[in-house]
């Protein structure tokens, strides 16, 4: 796949086609809507993923990921940011970090991940959302597909580009430095890949482990609630000692006393969706093993489906406590240290 036109001329071809799917699925009725006003909108190819790679249970199809993209003030190109929302529907907090970065010189993209699969959220069952290809992994494919596509246009091959993911997108951020991400790009869109140049995940599952795994030294900025009861601190603690001795590049902050989701904006509230705190597992040779009883499951999709029916639960505490943008500085000096700096910027 070569890409030769730039995004600018992309929006031009795309905007009759997407004007009414984008207002059908983004109104602006609520103040906790995504706002999609003053964002230009296209849709760019990825492909949606089930199974496991390299085994006869790995399918995929392609896909159009409707896009949103906030320019930088001054029309300035040396930074952008990709931007993955997470098991929920893509809300406010999206159209906010896309517009808090591009009023701090760096331009901002929000995928569309679900309505990409034709969902609106994983509606809080993760094994149903994983069976039509919404889960991290494809967060992660999604965007290193676009980053690659992005690259071929003259608009973007100069810049810098960083990933922001909150959730399901935070554990996306962990993935991206995956090289088997990378690799699994390359063998379905036949894209010249590149790595991003910083990476960050809000409130991410650190729960997934492969004993053989390595990791790119790509700059990656953890950042988990003191409070969170379904993505807990410790287990981020953990994945970052594990990041860094197998050749990452992991920081993790703590902000004290935020739950999960301190920036929706919703308030804090208890939700009935699956929580999987106590999942944390590491896959050795051909099982998965639950590191919270040492109980061992096939490494098939259908072992890994029966360890997280085990171990999940049901309920957890998410949403803002008065401050929707909570951590917003943790994460904006960072991507604007990794990508601004020595810049034309």
């Amino acid at each position: 796949m070569k890409i030769t036109h730039t995004l600018s001329a992309l929006l031009v071809v795309a905007a009759t086609m997407f004007a009414g799917p984008v207002s059908a699925q983004f109104s602006t009725s609520s103040d906790t809507d995504f706002d999609a006003s003053k964002l230009e909108k296209t849709m760019m190819p990825s492909f949606a993923c089930t199974g496991f790679w390299k085994t006869p249970s790995f399918k995929c199809v392609p896909i159009q990921i409707p896009v949103y993209l906030a320019r930088a003030k001054g029309g300035d190109r040396s930074a952008l940011v990709l931007i993955s929302h997470g098991a929920g529907p893509v809300d406010k907090r999206h159209s906010e970090y896309a517009k808090h970065l591009a009023e701090n010189g760096i331009n901002a993209m929000v995928m569309g991940h679900w309505q990409a699969r034709g969902m609106v959220s994983s509606g809080g069952d993760y094994q149903v959302a994983r069976a039509k290809g919404g889960d991290g992994v494809n967060w992660a494919l999604d965007a290193v597909s676009i980053l690659a596509q992005l690259k071929q246009t003259p608009e973007w091959k100069d810049a810098k580009v960083g990933y922001l993911g909150e959730s399901m997108g935070g554990a996306a951020a962990v993935n991206v430095t995956r090289p088997y991400i990378e690799a699994i790009v390359k063998d379905q869109m036949k894209l010249q890949t590149v790595n991003f140049d910083a990476s960050v995940g809000l409130y991410p599952a650190c729960i997934d482990r492969s004993e053989i795994e390595s990791f790119k030294k790509v700059p990656l900025l953890l950042v988990s609630g003191e409070k969170d009861d379904i993505t807990p601190p410790a287990t981020c603690e953990t994945q970052t000692k594990w990041m860094n001795a197998r050749g990452g590049d992991v920081t993790l902050k703590v902000l004290p006393g935020e739950n999960h989701d301190w920036d929706a904006p919703t308030y804090r509230k208890h939700v009935n969706y699956e929580n999987t705190s106590k999942c944390s597992n590491t896959r050795k040779g051909n099982v998965f093993v639950l590191e919270s009883n040492g109980k061992e499951y096939p490494g098939t999709p259908e072992g890994f489906r029966d360890m997280r029916n085990d171990c999940r639960t049901v309920g957890f505490l998410m949403g803002n406590r008065g401050n929707q943008k909570a951590g917003f500085d943790v994460w904006t000096q960072y991507l604007s240290g990794k990508l601004l700096i020595g810049s034309a910027k």
